[in-house]
């Protein structure tokens, strides 16, 4: 990885998110983009200052807005010009894990009392979460292989896996690869709210007293090509894709079960790919979403994976930040990893004051981060309908 680019409600820009990630600082606030008072739901965590006209995307939906200019930053951080290369040699993985939720919410009774065939046409070219990748690949006339894997809340660490086997394997030299998601409409968020997911207060993973998660929102965007190609080119390297491995559990759309094993297996499937070890892992970024029985199967999941050395490794759940960024999720905590292998530090669990007891034992970085000797990092995304993606990174 040589570029990154982040839109997220602790910051917008690597360098941002990456102070508001050291310092702690969380993005929860009051909703603004529409009027919460006639609803349940009154927080949330927001992108906050974004330009939508610094790429020509203002009339299209956020979370292609954010996209591009995540992959823009991306480019620009990896020292690269896509018109100097062959531009079927770049490819695109770049997804969300439901598309444009703003168009539907924004168009959904004008096209009801009013439709017509441009007004669809509209709806249907701000809605499909392959758009995103479109978008990007028009602007910087990208043509070659374009992947859009919708993987729920695990869809960002899928797109960064298949983006790297796309390098890795040589189909082309250089990808494009993250996720994107601009949820926070009162559709999706009444769903989640009458699904018992949202919090009452604010977003507390692991602690005693958590009651769900908020929703985030954003974009990241890795750039990705080989380490033969960096050191050539003379560009720093964030780190390096050890490997990254996927599983499922289809007992349940919203819950797993912890008799499947689906993480723990998942987990020791990768360490098996990178041949590491529990004792060679320096930090796991977790799913930690603060809901009830997530939390807990989580920490039980992890425990397994890890055995004896489960309460050794460093873990924290970033999502206390940024709430949860649900498809965009993996990919945000993706960089989150790599800024902790670049600038050595563990970012924090913020306001775990009180663990839940089930989770106690774990080093969960509670409360503030702290400075480490970081050398490998994973994070874990899990996702509605069973989907589990974890994938290693490596300090070059």
């Amino acid at each position: 990885m040589t570029g990154m680019g982040v839109v997220s409600p602790i910051g917008i820009g690597v360098e941002a998110f990456a102070q508001s990630l050291a310092g702690g600082l969380s993005g929860e606030g009051p909703i603004t983009s529409f009027d919460a008072a006639p609803h349940p739901f009154k927080r949330a965590h927001e992108v906050k200052n974004f330009d939508d006209r610094r790429y020509g995307t203002h009339q299209l939906d956020p979370f292609i807005q954010y996209a591009v200019w995540a992959a823009a930053e991306a480019i620009e951080n990896a020292g690269f010009n896509p018109s100097e290369v062959d531009p079927y040699r770049i490819a695109l993985s770049v997804s969300s894990s439901k598309g444009g939720v703003h168009t539907i919410d924004r168009f959904k009774e004008r096209f009801c009392s009013r439709p017509s065939a441009i007004l669809g046409a509209r709806v249907y070219a701000n809605l499909v979460p392959n758009f995103a990748a479109q978008w990007i690949a028009r602007r910087w006339k990208i043509q070659g292989p374009a992947k859009c894997y919708v993987a729920a809340c695990a869809t960002g660490t899928v797109a960064i896996e298949q983006g790297a086997h796309l390098v890795a394997d040589g189909l082309v030299d250089y990808c494009l690869a993250g996720a994107s998601d601009a949820s926070i409409v009162p559709l999706m968020l009444a769903g989640y709210d009458q699904m018992g997911a949202l919090a009452k207060g604010s977003m507390l993973p692991f602690h005693r007293e958590r009651s769900g998660f908020l929703v985030g929102e954003g974009a990241g965007i890795l750039f990705l090509e080989t380490p033969e190609s960096a050191r050539a080119r003379g560009v720093k390297i964030y780190g390096e894709v050890l490997g990254a491995a996927c599983g499922s559990d289809g007992t349940h759309a919203l819950h797993f079960n912890p008799a499947e094993n689906a993480l723990s297996r998942t987990v020791k499937n990768l360490l098996t790919k990178i041949d590491r070890g529990p004792r060679d892992i320096s930090y796991v970024n977790l799913h930690g979403t603060a809901t009830r029985t997530g939390d807990v199967y989580e920490v039980q999941q992890m425990r397994r994976a890890f055995g004896a050395d489960a309460e050794r490794v460093p873990m924290s759940s970033t999502k206390s930040l940024t709430g949860h960024m649900l498809g965009a999720s993996g990919a945000v905590e993706a960089i989150a990893c790599l800024l902790a292998l670049d600038q050595q530090f563990l970012p924090p669990t913020a306001g775990l004051d009180k663990p839940d007891l089930e989770c106690a034992g774990l080093d969960l970085v509670a409360l503030k981060s702290r400075r480490a000797k970081i050398e490998t990092a994973l994070s874990v995304s899990m996702g509605f309908g069973g989907h589990v993606a974890a994938i290693g990174f490596g300090k070059v």
